[in-house]
């Protein structure tokens, strides 16, 4: 399941056409979902923070700008107006933007960097491929000293080496919730539990892949949470669990458009589904609700990374830094339905907008647990297709 779109407030044309085009089968959303999103950090680092395979004795030029690589879509089209021009405006530091998924291929990306030749110098990436290419030494890690609105930034989203260098720094998050179909249904839907409820057979959808978070939403619903986790013989009988859903899930589906075609041609009447782009096809005036399960929402969220091979590591940290500012992250946040990655004190957003983006904050979600999905990678892989697609 990708995640290349975007979402937009009602005045921006281009995000409703690009939900009329996704509509109809081409990938809708905003992150990668080979992973799910966000980090937890703690995770094992090399060291303390580096200075990069590069010189960094110059800065980026016309003919060499800063490379930054984000998803594609009208939400590079967003980014690029709401971040990059303002950036590039302020600071004087030319900056050449693309949308694409080179952070989901971390072990690719090694050689290149190793190289001195991976081409991009900042990348956003998701939490599982940002703890791969930690593992793996490709990322420049620094101090967090350098960012002048590292205090503002939520605590679980500058994730750091044991050493306490940053290795990220978040970007912008988003939710998977229960959308409805609100045509078919006379309330919508407020509960994960109706996955295991005989009443909606057959009339459900969920994403084919392992790490979307419905391992995570049944530990914690059913079992001790990540406690429920630990051990292969574990993860089993939480997978057991999930089984039980397969009689109400009618689409098991690889693209989140899939999904959003399902619900508009009323051939299922709940989903799990991203929360940015339901609230786009909302205001499109779309038969569908998405609502804030009662147990939690499923938060991810991306993260820039710098290329352990740029020649820039100063101008990658002050982009960074300019994206963490919270008139930055707000008019990002207005203009993607994503989640803001600072304190809620930090932003001047209304109460409205906050609670519509970010629903009941992020002390209420249930975040995956990332090092499960890497740590017993192959394993997850195999019984997920025994047990839940077969």
């Amino acid at each position: 399941m990708s995640r290349d779109g975007a979402s937009n407030i009602a005045k921006n044309t281009s995000r409703r056409n690009f939900i009329k085009i996704a509509s109809v089968g081409a990938t809708a959303g905003l992150a990668g979902c080979s992973t799910s999103g966000s980090g937890d950090g703690g995770e094992s680092g090399d060291g303390g923070a580096t200075t990069g395979t590069g010189s960094g004795s110059s800065g980026p030029s016309e003919s060499s700008p800063l490379s930054v690589e984000f998803f594609g879509g009208v939400f590079k089209d967003v980014l690029d107006e709401h971040l990059v021009a303002p950036f590039e405006e302020e600071t004087g530091i030319p900056v050449e933007s693309s949308g694409g998924t080179s952070a989901s291929e971390p072990v690719q990306l090694q050689s290149a960097v190793q190289a001195g030749e991976a081409p991009i110098d900042l990348v956003v990436a998701t939490p599982v491929n940002r703890i791969r290419g930690q593992r793996l030494g490709i990322w420049h890690n620094y101090d967090a000293g350098q960012l002048d609105n590292s205090d503002v930034v939520l605590d679980d989203l500058l994730p750091k080496t044991d050493d306490g260098a940053v290795v990220g720094a978040g970007a912008f998050g988003w939710f998977a919730t229960l959308v409805s179909q609100t045509d078919l249904l006379d309330e919508p839907l407020d509960s994960w539990s109706v996955f295991w409820d005989e009443e909606y057979e057959g009339s459900l959808a969920l994403s084919n892949s392992e790490r979307a978070g419905i391992l995570d939403v049944t530990a914690e619903m059913f079992f001790d949470g990540r406690d429920s986790l630990q051990s292969e013989e574990e993860i089993t009988e939480v997978l057991e669990k999930v089984q039980e859903i397969k009689s109400q899930v009618s689409l098991w589906y690889d693209g989140e458009a899939e999904a959003q075609q399902a619900l508009l041609d009323e051939n299922i009447e709940a989903s799990w589904l991203f929360h940015d782009v339901t609230l786009v096809m909302e205001d499109n005036g779309e038969p569908v609700e998405s609502v804030f399960p009662q147990e939690g929402a499923v938060q991810n969220d991306g993260a820039w990374v710098i290329l352990d091979s740029t020649d820039y590591p100063d101008a990658a940290i002050d982009f960074i830094d300019f994206s963490l500012r919270p008139e930055v992250q707000q008019n990002i946040s207005e203009n993607l339905f994503t989640a803001p990655v600072i304190e809620e004190s930090a932003l001047e957003m209304s109460d409205d907008t906050y609670s519509r983006v970010y629903g009941p904050g992020p002390d209420e979600a249930i975040r995956p647990f990332y090092e499960m999905y890497l740590d017993r990678e192959e394993f997850l892989s195999q019984k997920w297709r025994e047990m839940i697609l077969s």
